[in-house]
């Protein structure tokens, strides 16, 4: 059976309406403990539902909540697009 690979990329690379799992989180613990604050750690499924233009924050759906999330920290969370 081939097995289907899935593709590992930043929250930056997605498109509007990606749903995509958080693999990995490179940022400082205390970027971390503030997306853990927002109930996004690694392992959950969030929805792309804008992205502002010029590098401005992204939002995404996180269960029933809308989450903003900075271009510059959305860079340094892999997820994978499954």
């Amino acid at each position: 059976m081939t097995e289907k690979r899935k593709m590992t990329m930043r929250l930056v690379d997605c498109q509007r309406g990606d749903r995509v799992m958080i693999v990995e989180i490179d940022a400082g613990c205390g970027a971390v403990l503030n997306l853990m604050q927002l109930g996004l750690v690694k392992g959950d499924t969030v929805e792309l539902l804008q992205r502002s233009p010029l590098k401005g924050p992204l939002l995404v759906l996180h269960g029933d909540t809308e989450v903003a999330i900075g271009y510059r920290l959305a860079e340094r969370i892999l997820v994978e697009k499954s």
